[in-house]
């Protein structure tokens, strides 16, 4: 699609980008949209007005923008991705899970990138900060995250990670208490947080960590999103609680 664009056109392109990297997201939209009177229904066009919609918090239109490219092309995971968010922030939760139970599928059968591990399923505005939920395609890292939150404040600084862990270490415990389940693929779940706490003496980065609660069997969407706010809001006590060095 650039390539067909006109040095003017290239230009306004370009004018959108900027603006997105600015955060200035209705502008980045506003130009997009420009665009697309020249070239309409480009999916390419759609997807950079989209995102640049989503980051704005004007969910409604992606679901518009999105949606037809989606239903044209269920093996598209960048439209399908964005519409699962576009679903969860206008509070469609029928459509956000099928979203994710789809995106989940595209990834299985190997249409996702290799390292698209992880998206954002939806952002919440909590006063002044923001939650950022995302989800994972397959559990990563030591502690294995099937889906995370960042806490970020009116400056976009984040301050706070919650996470839905699996833990190896945490398995055979597991599964000597509940053989049958742990059999059958259950694992425990844990919902930790880590709260930046600055620099130590030698300039080393400093967190705490919580751990709230364990769940027998991974939870839902929905369960991960309700705990997660109660984190994030403050309303709900940790079982537990250490601070030191990041751990890798």
């Amino acid at each position: 699609m650039i390539a067909r664009l006109s040095p003017q056109q290239k230009q306004q392109f370009d004018s959108a980008w900027k603006a997105y990297g600015e955060h200035r997201y209705a502008d980045a939209v506003a130009i997009h949209q420009l665009l697309l009177k020249d070239f309409p229904g480009d999916p390419i066009l759609l997807k950079f007005a989209s995102d640049a919609a989503l980051n704005g918090g004007d969910a409604g239109f992606v679901v518009k923008m999105i949606q037809p490219i989606a239903q044209a092309d269920p093996d598209d995971w960048q439209a399908a991705a964005m519409l699962t968010r576009a679903c969860a922030e206008t509070g469609n939760t029928s459509c956000r899970d099928a979203g994710i139970a789809h995106m989940l599928d595209l990834h299985q059968r190997g249409i996702t990138p290799p390292r698209f591990l992880q998206y954002a399923v939806e952002s919440v505005k909590l006063g002044e900060n923001t939650l950022l939920i995302s989800t994972s395609l397959e559990p990563w890292g030591y502690y294995k995250i099937y889906a995370n939150g960042k806490v970020s404040d009116s400056a976009g600084k984040l301050f706070l990670s919650i996470t839905l862990e699996s833990n190896d270490i945490d398995q055979p415990g597991f599964a000597k208490e509940h053989p049958d389940e742990a059999a059958k693929g259950m694992r425990l779940f844990s919902l930790d947080a880590y709260r930046e706490t600055g620099l130590n003496e030698t300039g080393q980065r400093t967190q705490t960590h919580y751990t709230f609660k364990f769940f027998e069997g991974q939870p839902s969407y929905a369960t991960i999103r309700e705990e997660f706010l109660k984190v994030a809001n403050g309303t709900t006590s940790p079982m537990s609680s250490r601070s030191g060095l990041i751990v890798p």
